[in-house]
């Protein structure tokens, strides 16, 4: 009894499999290309990479929720978030810029008129400009991603500005190691592990972006705001810091934090990934730019970068090797208080907002 009650379960997972497989073929079928790369979201189109580990796909056109914010997304073939996918974004006779860094750069919360790469581009038009960010990239990804694009899709930078993040640094000290390919791949994962899992990869990659099941299982059950989102938001004692990672964007400063065995690995490896980034731009004749910002958590604080940890890392490292560092501390930090976060960040986040974006946008512009 118990061995056909499994018969008939595993018979009608199939059948509905099949009839998933099917309505996935019909519906291919009667969608154009344009259309079904704005079908979902853009969780749909975070996709595993062999090359740097992760990225999102190409030319997608559709919307990303972030806090309470819904705005577009859009990119170009090289992956890039872009204004418009289907305008031409690349002019032969104009020098190149770059902008490499995770989420901050990648413009998470903020709608793309308002991202700092196009308010640059807006008062100072003579350059391309290339957005390469995007979520949890960290400087092993940074060099990797830099690296393929300067010598396999053969991109032409004159100039790169490298954004460190304060996470950069749990990132690089827990997350992140290159395996025996040189491939970035998860700390915790042997290379067997990785092996296997880069299959599922495949697999899951393909589903992601040409499922029309698949994708529509992950708008409804993908919340559109999360549960601690929803708490800070709630308060009313307007406590931002219990929300906000103090390991990850307090290391800087919090003396119980910052004798942590991870967070000298990950100064460590960023100041090598960075040794590595410098000899590739000597290679090609980039100039690089390093840009300091502080996190949210030393905006509330009031930490100027002179106590910062994390300001001092760059610095030291900018001098050592002549590269310009650009501090923007100054236009975050003028109240030292919770005001200054609330004026230049997403409340309750901790990336910025259209003025946060615009205090950087200034900084890049003296130094274009």
């Amino acid at each position: 009894m118990i061995l056909k009650k499994k018969f008939n379960f595993l018979i009608n997972l199939l059948v509905i499999l099949i009839l998933v497989i099917i309505f996935d073929l019909i519906i291919n079928l009667f969608l154009t290309k344009n259309f079904k790369k704005s079908i979902g979201t853009s969780r749909n189109y975070s996709l595993k990479s062999v090359k740097f580990h992760h990225e999102i796909a190409p030319n997608i056109n559709v919307y990303e929720y972030w806090g309470q914010k819904k705005y577009k997304v859009q990119t170009n073939s090289y992956s890039m978030r872009v204004e418009d996918r289907l305008s031409k974004n690349i002019q032969k006779n104009k020098k190149g810029v770059a902008f490499i860094g995770d989420s901050f750069v990648y413009g998470s919360g903020i709608d793309i008129q308002n991202h700092f790469i196009t308010l640059v581009k807006k008062k100072n038009n003579n350059y391309n400009y290339f957005n390469l960010g995007y979520v949890s990239y960290s400087p092993s990804i940074y060099y990797k991603k830099l690296k393929y694009l300067l010598e396999i899709e053969k991109l032409n930078f004159n100039k790169i500005f490298i954004f460190i993040d304060h996470s950069d640094i749990q990132d690089e000290g827990t997350f992140y190691r290159e395996d025996k390919n040189g491939n970035i791949v998860r700390k915790w994962l042997n290379d067997d592990q990785v092996k296997n899992k880069n299959f599922k990869y495949l697999f899951k990659n393909y589903f992601k972006q040409h499922s029309f099941s698949y994708k529509l299982y992950e708008n409804l059950n993908s919340p559109k705001i999360s549960s601690s989102v929803k708490n800070c938001l709630d308060q009313k004692d307007k406590n931002f810091k219990k929300y906000i990672d103090q390991e990850r964007f307090g290391y800087s400063y919090i003396s119980t934090i910052n004798r942590k065995k991870w967070i000298i690995d990950g100064i460590n490896k960023t100041k090598f990934y960075l040794d590595e980034i410098n000899k590739l731009s000597k290679k090609h004749n980039i100039e690089i730019f390093i840009v300091a910002y502080p996190s949210a958590l030393e905006v509330i604080d009031g930490i100027s970068h002179k106590k910062s940890d994390h300001f001092i890392l760059l610095k030291n490292w900018s001098n050592l090797n002549n590269v310009t560092l650009i501090n923007t501390g100054e236009g975050f930090i003028k109240n030292n208080n919770v005001k200054d976060y609330l004026d230049n960040f997403i409340e309750c986040d901790v990336h910025w907002n259209n003025n946060g974006h615009k205090i950087i946008s200034n900084n890049i512009l003296k130094n274009l």
